[in-house]
């Protein structure tokens, strides 16, 4: 990730991040001291049996233990404040940096790549700071203090730890190179693994009413046992480190316990020397193992840091940018040759759109699967922009608007209906929080909802779970269009939002919508030509080309596709009578 960024965040935790580390130092500083005591008192308070000078050295050593403890635990927390705030903060501008990326740019990141990022890979960066504060410090001043030490008490043997430290530096490192490629296979695998968990949890209905179970069942083992064999390389992998680390120390304690004894010997050593020696090997080991740690865990958040920064690094919708009205227009929407194409696609999802919506007026928009329908809702709302050709509107509202003060003009009901946990009524003041207890239930009348509504003993606050999934089709479809009606914005959407209600709701929605909003300018996608009849003029559309526009009967006529639409579902229709 940026250096700037990773700046931005200590900055706010400068305290801590300082404290964090010099609380170790100064715990490292005890921890060498304590070898030096215990030499001496092997070597010149035991040799004279001198309780009083014995129980000196032990209160010295006591007093450091007790000392240290204090600046270690010290030391934890404010290293946990630090890394627990920083990635806090890193994760909410990392969610709200997703959720303002631009439509074209949010669509290359799946949602369970974006779930595993805001998770797995902030808490990789979480446990990496945590540890690097706890071992930044520590463990080079330990390692080279305790090599230092030991070359005071015998330049020789100290050469023997200092090999030992160039040799393990050299296994940890091959071992983190040969992780490393296996590491971010890892979160790939992860993402791909929450994408399976999500679609089958979102889909449980549809699999069991398929009889699909083993088959998903079987899929999900399929990538669970990827994500396991990659695990287990990792896992052999790092298992390797302990041995190998043991082996090399113990090799090296071997050698210094043959050399000390050769020099006790020889009168250049004492007992409590060699006792503190082996008391700075080991202190070394200790603090190599903990910097493999470190270095698996810094490794992993190095990942995590760069799979986050390539979000960061997308650009998100400037929702104050100015978009300029053309005043002179006839009509709120017009669009002009208006075609889009979807980033590399070799051909385009609209192509050459020439129509003008009037103020006031129900635009119907018919086509089938794929025609293009929902894409031209993108052009309308401004989550897509034109590549080329040109889409004018007019307000008729003198001083610049902005994306944001647009999009308050304009309310959407999508084919995909999104609800969110919490209550009815948080639900209807999503897109309006200020609006009144009247409104809320006129909306719900207007949707066809208000009775479902009142035989709940919560009322407006009645529960709604997670995606609305204790509604029904039809009303978690009826509470969307009440959510919108509650935004009360001068132009309404309808994406095919009436798709799960029978013809006499609809009507009696439709009836109620325009006598209490005969201003509004109505917008509506269908594939049923019953629904937009009435239309004052709709829009055809075939594989993303307009191929005809005008009133119900006109299109009868002259629109060979409208025709046959109108055709095929009243045939069905009848078939059902």
């Amino acid at each position: 990730m940026a250096l700037t960024r990773f700046i931005h965040y200590f900055k706010n935790y400068i305290v801590q991040s300082i404290l964090g580390p010099v609380f170790k130092l100064i715990e490292a500083i005890l921890e060498l001291l304590v070898p030096m005591v215990v030499a001496q008192l092997i070597d010149e308070a035991i040799p004279t049996h001198s309780t009083p000078e014995i129980i000196r050295y032990v209160l010295i050593l006591g007093g450091l233990a007790l000392t240290g403890v204090v600046f270690s635990v010290m030391a934890q927390y404010f290293s946990a404040q630090a890394a627990i705030g920083i990635t806090q903060q890193l994760t909410e501008d990392l969610f709200h940096h997703t959720v303002s990326l631009d439509k074209a740019t949010g669509d290359t990141i799946s949602p369970s790549s974006a779930i595993t990022r805001l998770s797995n890979d902030t808490f990789q960066i979480q446990t990496g700071l945590n540890v690097f504060f706890r071992l930044l410090l520590r463990s080079p001043f330990i390692v080279f203090g305790a090599l230092f030490m030991a070359w005071r008490i015998h330049a020789g043997i100290a050469l023997s730890f200092f090999w030992m430290i160039m040799v393990l530096f050299a296994v940890v490192s091959v071992l983190i190179y040969k992780m490393a490629p296996y590491q971010q296979q890892l979160r790939r695998e992860i993402d791909r693994i929450v994408a399976i968990v999500r679609e089958q949890l979102e889909g449980i209905r549809i699999i069991r009413a398929f009889n699909q179970v083993d088959k998903e069942l079987n899929k999900f083992k399929k990538q669970n046992t990827k994500l396991y064999d990659i695990q287990s390389v990792i896992g052999r992998l790092s298992i390797l480190t302990n041995p190998l680390t043991l082996v090399i120390v113990n090799s090296t304690l071997a050698f210094v316990l043959l050399q000390g004894s050769h020099h006790i010997q020889a009168g250049e050593l004492q007992q409590g020397q060699l006792v503190a020696l082996v008391n700075f090997l080991f202190q070394i080991l200790v603090e190599l193992i903990k910097t493999t740690w470190f270095t698996i865990a810094a490794n992993r958040a190095f990942i995590g840091a760069k799979r986050i920064n390539k979000v960061f690094e997308q650009p998100v919708e400037d929702l104050e940018s100015v978009l300029s009205q053309d005043v002179q227009l006839k009509g709120i929407f017009q669009f002009e040759e208006g075609t889009f194409t979807y980033g590399n696609e070799a051909e385009p999802a609209l192509q050459k759109l020439n129509f003008t919506i009037h103020s006031g007026e129900t635009f119907g928009i018919i086509g089938g699967t794929g025609a293009g329908k929902t894409t031209l809702v993108h052009l309308l709302t401004q989550l897509h922009r034109v590549s080329t050709g040109k889409i004018a509107f007019n307000f008729n509202r003198s001083e610049a608007i902005t994306l944001r003060a647009y999009r308050q003009q304009v309310s959407v009901v999508s084919q995909q209906v999104a609800l969110f946990k919490g209550t009815i009524r948080s639900n209807l003041l999503f897109g309006n929080p200020q609006a009144s207890e009247e409104q809320l239930w006129h909306a719900l009348e207007i949707a066809q909802i208000s009775e479902l509504v009142k035989n709940y003993p919560e009322g407006l606050d009645a529960p709604v779970e997670a995606f609305g999934k204790n509604f029904s089709g039809g009303q978690r479809q009826r509470l969307t269009i009440a959510r919108a009606l509650v935004k009360d914005s001068p132009i309404l959407i309808l994406d095919d939002a009436t798709s799960a209600l029978d013809y006499i709701t609809e009507a009696n929605f439709l009836t109620a919508l325009r006598e209490s909003y005969p201003e509004l300018t109505l917008i509506m996608i269908s594939q049923r030509p019953t629904s937009i009849q009435r239309a004052d003029q709709i829009l055809v559309l075939e594989q993303g080309e307009q191929v005809g526009i005008g009133k119900h009967h006109e299109l009868l006529t002259s629109c060979a596709v409208y025709n046959e639409i109108h055709q095929s579902q009243a045939t069905r229709g009848g078939s059902l009578t």
